[in-house]
This record gives structure tokens, C-alpha cells and sequence, in this order.
């Protein structure tokens, strides 16, 4: 194997961002075993691992003693992933052994620690590195994907999206059913927010871009650009999930489990017409526009429509049913600190979209 100063010059990066339950983890899982991609067991954040243990001066510290705190930090990503359903299960000893093979001990910035960390991964699974081409991490939010960019300037960008009115169903119920402390405004007014400014951040940033339609993920013409986009040979790994060469069945908080790794067409429809209201439905017009461009059919809002969103938008969500209801406020059973909590959120959420409608964000 070439030496890591080498690979680190030759190699190109790319990463993947989410915007929301849009498929990035199916994605990530796609490229697992494709030749000439260098990926890892999962996302994790890896800047927020940097801040909280500061590490920000890489150099100034041993590769093998940052490599211990990682693996503590996430051992369950290396293990056992009981919400991700992955039970990778990999040998750490190797991988400890692999890192430190790859680094040769020297002091790394925090760019080579990163690509130590695939490269280890890599060879631990057994995989060849001679044709190693691109590497794509998993950044997978905004402020992650940010700070991989700027870390990376010259990477490409992967964005997952999905018709934003059954992610925003998805990301609300499906969470909620995996974790009932999720019904809240909070949740309900950043992730309104999530699915509108991610892409909007995506849109902006100057690096090769590829959007992913969650609807087209399994299209072989599809994938066949995706792989001309990395710069790697078409290969039949991609069109199948895998981990570790694991099969990927889905996360916890799918409804529907893949068993062979093959693309789970229940995502393509899940219903969202007929969960929302009809206001509902013009509110997110308004909201989701920017989608326009990639297909959705998302009317177009008129003068006329705009005089009734401005009336509409003070007025609950269907699924606002739960925490933002005469029932709810009557509820003794419900904290004071905790309704207190949602109106302020469920105010902030107005604020927001009446920023949007007079196009001051």
C-alpha cells in the first residue's frame, strides 16, 4: 500500500448530506463494497467528536491515543448499532493494529486522521487498496457537511431528497413511533425547517453537486450516473445495501424491512396525500417551492393563495393534534413547563413561515 501522504494527495473526497428521511443511510449503503470507494460502517460526527474532546490541534497529539477516545466514542458504530440495525461487529484489535500501519506513528492533521480511519476500516474488512479512487464520508447534517467542505474544499457533494411532504410525514411519525418524546413542537418546527434549508444550503455551495431522488435511488440508469459522478466503474454492488458486506436490512424507524438489501419500494408512495389537510397541503406549497426543481409537483402559489395562507398559517397541523390542542392545555397530567415549551415553539414555527411568505428569510 502506498503511504498515507500519497493517498492523501491523490484521492479525491466526497461527501453525503440528508435532508431528512430522504435515504442517505441506503446510499452510504449502496457504495459499501463498490470498487474504488473507500467508505466507512455508518455516519457519525466526526467535527462534533473533534469539539467535544478538543482536539482541533491534531498534530500536537498521538494518532493511537485520539484513535482510543474514537473507538469509546463509538464503539456501538464499530459493534453493534441497535437503531441503525447494523451489527458490524468488526475486530478492533485489527483495526487499532491497521490504523497505526497506515499512520507509521507520525503526528496527523485532522483531514489524514480521517482518511487513517477509512483506510484502517478498510483493511480490516480484507479490501483492496490499490484501486482506491474517491473516499465519501458520511457527514450527513448541515453543520457536519459544512465543516467536511471546508476541510475538503474541492469534494463532491451527494444530497438526498424525497418529495418533502412524505419526508416531513415520515420524519414526524416514524419517529415519534420509535421515540413518543419526539411529539413535540420542537421537533415538529426543526424539522419543517430541516427539509427546506438543507437544500437550500446544498443549492448554494460551489462543489460538484448530485442530487439523489429517494424515488429514483434504485434506478440502474440512476446509478449508473451516480458512479460516473464518483468516477468509478458501473458495479452490481451498488444497486444492493450493504455494511461491512453485511446485508442492511433498514433502520429501526423504517416501517418496512429490506431481508436482501434490495431497494424497499414502499418509500416511493407513503401516502402523504392523504394524511395532510387541504391547508395543510398549501401551507407546504409555500414552504417547499425550492422542490420545483427536481420535479415534485408543488403548485405554484398565486396572489390570491398567499392572502389565504396568511390567514391559514397560525392554524395547527394535523399532526399538531397532540400537543397543541384545547385537550392538550386542559391535560393535568402535562407539565406547565412542558405546554409553555411548545407554545413557544409552535410560535417560532409561525414566525417562520410568515418569513417565508413575505420573502424576508
Amino acid at each position: 500500500m502506498k503511504n498515507l501522504n500519497e493517498i492523501y494527495s491523490q484521492i479525491k473526497f466526497s461527501t453525503i448530506m440528508t435532508t431528512g428521511r430522504t435515504g442517505s443511510d441506503y446510499l452510504q449503503a449502496c457504495l459499501d463494497n463498490v470498487p474504488g470507494i473507500l467508505t466507512f460502517c455508518g455516519h457519525f460526527p466526526y467535527y462534533r467528536f473533534c469539539d467535544n474532546l478538543k482536539l482541533n490541534k491534531f498534530e500536537e497529539r498521538e494518532p493511537i491515543k485520539i484513535l482510543e477516545l474514537f473507538i469509546h466514542e463509538n464503539y456501538h458504530l464499530l459493534t453493534k448499532d441497535d437503531i441503525e440495525n447494523k451489527n458490524i461487529n468488526l475486530d478492533i484489535q485489527k483495526f487499532t493494529e491497521n490504523f497505526i500501519h497506515v499512520c507509521e506513528k507520525e503526528n496527523l492533521t485532522r483531514q489524514k486522521f480521517l482518511l487513517s480511519l477509512y483506510l484502517a476500516y478498510h483493511l480490516t474488512l480484507g479490501r483492496d487498496t490499490s484501486n482506491i479512487n474517491i473516499l465519501v464520508h458520511h457527514s450527513h447534517t448541515y453543520d457536519e457537511t459544512r465543516r467536511f467542505l471546508e476541510d475538503f474544499k474541492n469534494s463532491k457533494l451527494l444530497i438526498t431528497i424525497r418529495d418533502p411532504r412524505a419526508n416531513l410525514k415520515s420524519g414526524i411519525l416514524n419517529w415519534i413511533k420509535y421515540d413518543e418524546k419526539r411529539e413535540n413542537q420542537r421537533h415538529f418546527y426543526l424539522y419543517i425547517k430541516k427539509i427546506r434549508e438543507d437544500l437550500k444550503f446544498a443549492q448554494k455551495q460551489m462543489n460538484e453537486k448530485f442530487f439523489l431522488k429517494l424515488e429514483e435511488a434504485n434506478d440502474i440508469i440512476i446509478k449508473k450516473k451516480l458512479s460516473s459522478f464518483l468516477d468509478v466503474k458501473f458495479s452490481p454492488e451498488i444497486m444492493k445495501a450493504t455494511f461491512a458486506d453485511k446485508i442492511w436490512v433498514g433502520d429501526k424507524l423504517s416501517r418496512f424491512n429490506s431481508k436482501d438489501g434490495e431497494y424497499k419500494k414502499s418509500v416511493i408512495n407513503n401516502q402523504w396525500e392523504n394524511f395532510f389537510s387541504k391547508k395543510d397541503k398549501l401551507v407546504l406549497d409555500l414552504i417547499y417551492k425550492d422542490y420545483r426543481l427536481f420535479g415534485y409537483k408543488i403548485n405554484e402559489i398565486s396572489w390570491i393563495k398567499k392572502v389565504s395562507i396568511f390567514f391559514l398559517i397560525p392554524l395547527p397541523f394535523v399532526f399538531d393534534k397532540n400537543t397543541f390542542s384545547l385537550k392538550y392545555f386542559f391535560n393535568k397530567n402535562i407539565s406547565t413547563r412542558k405546554k409553555i415549551y411548545n407554545i413557544v415553539y409552535y410560535l417560532k414555527r409561525i414566525l417562520y413561515l410568515y418569513k417565508l411568505l413575505f420573502r424576508l428569510d
